[in-house]
């Protein structure tokens, strides 16, 4: 005879046990995953208060690099940060969008152009920095001007570069890049074999004469205005062409067709020929206004150029122009020095204060380096001197080396010093 055993079953004390630490632990394990969710629901809808603000025209901006944000954003960050701006007083966040050929944004524009995909930290699946900080930027009040920080300026070594050798201009050696010291740097390759595509130093200049080169900055900052509510948009001095360029094949068939054959001067700093290359640039600048006035008529048009005489000196970029056409709305000039002294002569002998009743003049200052950024008291000096000669504002490069990780003062201080800056 046979025993069968029935393993399903027990004794009916050992079901009951069984049954009462079953519905314990369903019971508890259900408040748990309830608990750990709701948890984690709060943590990703909760946002910073709203700092309460006091309306100026005067303008109180800073500069946030791409990467930056784009950390700000992943660790969930971005509220706080904006945050941290009102309650600095601060009421303009120019955020970088275009910076190494790559866009910080989610852009078709960059894509088509370049053939590729994502960047490394910018544009993870799914995320869309620029689209977080406008929306807690304008939570807290502030202006989100996006800043096209690269401009004309392009890795040469980036996919863009790569796919449309013929959108670079060159120097009259042929070279497309300059050495540390500004001088024509002979590459070891041709351009299409260079395969490093990331944080390439050596920087190639788009062609502002190129038609497409013309209408893929165009497209690519109408494309930003149209799709984000922001309040403007920003180009610098990297908006410009070093005058050692222009002598590439297309550039050179242009000025020809306009001077009945004759070739440009071999001198870069012919007067001639430097004022025909600054009206390309201003054609340009043109043509960027009215795309962007098109598509948003109200739509802000700033620039954070250098010095007048030092910019089209250097750059060909005939900014006093720019702001008697009526191209652009808001200026902020660079005056990056490290010592008070040169600061202050720089406001005073810097060319651009009878620009003033023109369009609002800020002031740009240089919070100093990563590593060796400037004690808040002489940026404190430094706005003292922009205040007593009347200008409408600053603002300060950058957001790390003033209020974050790389500052050179304490919190405290800075703070301290923020309200006495803007009371």
């Amino acid at each position: 005879m046979t025993e069968t055993v029935d393993r399903g079953t027990g004794s009916p004390d050992q079901k009951a046990r069984s049954g009462f630490f079953r519905s314990l632990f369903s019971h508890w394990g259900r408040r748990s995953i309830l608990a750990v969710c709701s948890f984690w629901v709060v943590v990703a809808l909760w946002q910073a208060p709203i700092v309460p603000v006091t309306k100026t025209s005067e303008i109180r901006g800073v500069w946030m690099t791409n990467r930056s944000a784009s950390l700000m954003h992943y660790t969930t960050r971005l509220d706080e940060t904006m945050a941290n701006l009102a309650r600095h007083r601060l009421n303009t966040l120019y955020p970088c969008v275009w910076n190494r050929g790559q866009t910080l944004h989610p852009s078709g524009v960059f894509q088509r152009a370049s053939r590729t995909g994502r960047s490394l930290l910018a544009q993870l699946p799914g995320y869309d920095v620029l689209s977080g900080l406008v929306q807690q930027g304008h939570r807290q009040h502030l202006r989100v001007i996006p800043w096209f920080e690269y401009g004309l300026m392009i890795p040469i070594r980036s996919p863009i570069a790569q796919r449309h050798p013929d959108w670079l201009t060159t120097t009259q050696s042929g070279a497309i890049t300059l050495d540390s010291d500004g001088q024509p740097k002979k590459l070891p390759k041709p351009i299409a074999d260079l395969k490093e595509t990331f944080f390439g130093i050596d920087q190639g200049w788009l062609n502002p004469v190129h038609p497409q080169v013309q209408q893929f900055l165009t497209d690519l900052i109408v494309d930003v205005v149209k799709r984000y509510s922001v309040d403007g948009i920003q180009l610098d001095d990297h908006f410009a062409l070093p005058i050692e360029f222009g002598y590439d094949r297309y550039t050179i068939e242009r000025y020809q067709a306009d001077h009945r054959g004759n070739l440009p001067s071999t001198n870069p700093s012919d007067p001639e020929w430097m004022a025909w290359r600054a009206k390309q640039l201003t054609q340009l600048m043109g043509k960027i206004s009215k795309a962007v006035r098109a598509a948003k008529p109200n739509m802000l048009i700033s620039l954070s150029p250098n010095t007048p005489d030092y910019a089209y000196r250097k750059s060909l970029q005939d900014w006093r122009r720019w702001v008697k056409l009526g191209l652009v709305d808001e200026v902020v000039v660079q005056i990056y020095r490290s010592d008070v002294g040169d600061f202050k002569a720089g406001l005073e002998t810097g060319g651009f204060a009878d620009l003033k009743g023109q369009v609002p003049i800020a002031v740009g200052l240089y919070a100093g380096r990563f590593l060796s950024a400037k004690p808040i008291r002489q940026l404190q000096q430094e706005v003292e001197a922009v205040r007593s000669s009347d200008y409408a504002g600053v603002s300060f490069f950058c957001w790390e080396t003033t209020l974050w990780l790389f500052k050179r003062s304490s919190e405290s201080q800075v703070q301290q010093a923020f309200a006495r800056f803007f009371q």
